[in-house]
């Protein structure tokens, strides 16, 4: 009887330490795997000084990319994962491949999930992505759109279908529903590798033949890469790596996007724009993976911009072209203060930090505040008057974490593990 109660109490002991731990999480970061055939995303647990703890895994319903072209950027991408701004829904993509390094036409998917106050995930729904290779997400008061980077692929079926984005209206219960006639294309260059710097040759890469644009799945250095909302969220941008183009589309009160503003990068060389943020003004800061370099890859070329966004969609550059001295700055991400933007980079598993002016002018304020392990994509929680940046490290499958300090250096706090290492994985979000 007394071996009874002394478990019965130790039980209860174990209840109240995990309420009190639960209590003093701050919020959660989450991270896809992007599985070949079984996606999955770890939830980790963000302590109150910033520190995480894996605490949960669960499957998307779907199958992500793989090692596709590259285990470090399969999606080549950055939103691949998004959370709604009351951080109550999370979105994910799943290109739904087939099989690594084949063509098809297999149409992508899109999960939902229902974010609990701890931060663990319900499943919610899963729908057709309206495209082939869905490899980017946003969201903003229940209007979700996805960028689908692929199309078309070799088999005839596939015939008809190219990179579009594609509307969607969600529930409160994260219920996704298609929204009609609100699918847009997006121009991905030659599909057939014929093309200059400005629209997809595939010179400098080996086998050319994987580099072409178009296909499914498409080719990570040439591919759209990102599609995002604008802060007033009437209207939606999109990066267009192989042409080196930027897209602007007003959106619409029904949620519809309109006819896009593009403006291209006057050539004749890169700098094939990636990911992108805005500041607390509304300025498009973005990332330039090969800079202005003739040839690519180049291992010092990266650099970053920033665009003012007219109400026409229509692109004033502010800074352009500011190099970091890196060799693939693709992803980017601002603190809250809206005064450092952090740029990573997968082929020097640098971070590279940035100053922001109040007229989104930017000044390269320190080209290796931090390192980390083949980084594809950055996500910054803030917590009271402390922030912190976390690293998906697809090379060695860890989450890296960092405090921002106050003049917006870097402190490192460990990494946790727990996803693929260098397979792929690819996607992260985080409050």
């Amino acid at each position: 009887m007394k071996k009874m109660k002394m478990l019965i109490a130790l039980s209860a002991l174990v209840l109240i330490m995990e309420a009190a731990s639960e209590g003093r999480t701050k919020g959660a970061v989450y991270a896809m795997t992007n599985a070949l055939g079984q996606n999955q995303i770890l939830v980790y647990h963000r302590a109150q000084d910033g520190t995480l703890k894996l605490t949960q895994t669960i499957a998307t319903g779907g199958g992500g990319s793989g090692l596709q072209l590259a285990g470090i950027d399969s999606l080549g991408s950055q939103g691949a994962l998004a959370l709604d701004q009351g951080h109550h829904l999370l979105f994910a993509v799943n290109t739904e491949t087939l099989a690594s390094n084949s063509y098809d036409c297999q149409e992508g998917t899109i999960t939902s999930f229902r974010v609990a106050p701890g931060g663990r995930l319900t499943f919610a729904d899963r729908v057709a992505s309206g495209g082939l290779f869905p490899n980017s997400l946003t969201i903003r008061n229940g209007l979700l759109y996805t960028l689908n980077a692929g199309g078309p692929g070799l088999d005839p079926a596939c015939i008809g279908t190219s990179p579009n984005i594609s509307g969607f209206r969600v529930a409160a219960d994260g219920k996704i529903k298609p929204l009609a006639n609100s699918r847009q294309g997006i121009d991905p260059g030659p599909l057939d590798g014929t093309g200059s710097f400005l629209n997809c040759d595939p010179g400098g890469f080996s086998p050319a033949a994987l580099f072409y644009c178009g296909l499914n799945p498409p080719a990570f250095p040439r591919s759209p890469a990102k599609v995002g909302f604008t802060p007033g969220g009437n209207q939606l941008v999109v990066t267009v790596k192989g042409t080196n183009t930027i897209y602007v589309f007003a959106v619409g009160q029904d949620g519809r996007a309109g006819t896009p503003t593009l403006t291209q990068a006057p050539g004749p060389n890169q700098p094939t724009y990636f990911g992108f943020t805005f500041d607390n003004a509304g300025h498009m800061i973005v990332t330039e993976p090969f800079g202005t370099s003739p040839t690519i890859p180049n291992g010092t070329a990266s650099a970053v911009s920033s665009f003012a966004i007219s109400p026409s969609g229509s692109l004033q550059a502010i800074s352009a072209d500011v190099a970091n001295g890196q060799a693939l700055s693709c992803w980017v991400a601002l603190d809250p203060t809206g005064q450092y933007a952090y740029v990573s980079d997968n082929g020097n598993g640098k971070i590279s930090t940035y100053s922001v002016g109040s007229d989104g002018s930017l000044t390269l304020l320190t080209a290796i505040s931090g390192v980390a392990t083949n980084p594809n994509d950055l996500a910054i929680a803030h917590d009271g008057a402390t922030s912190y940046l976390y690293s998906l490290d697809a090379g060695d499958g860890t989450v890296a974490a960092f405090q921002i300090d106050l003049d917006g250096s870097l402190t490192a706090l460990g990494t946790v593990g727990g996803l693929p290492v260098n397979s792929g994985a690819q996607g992260l979000a985080a409050y």
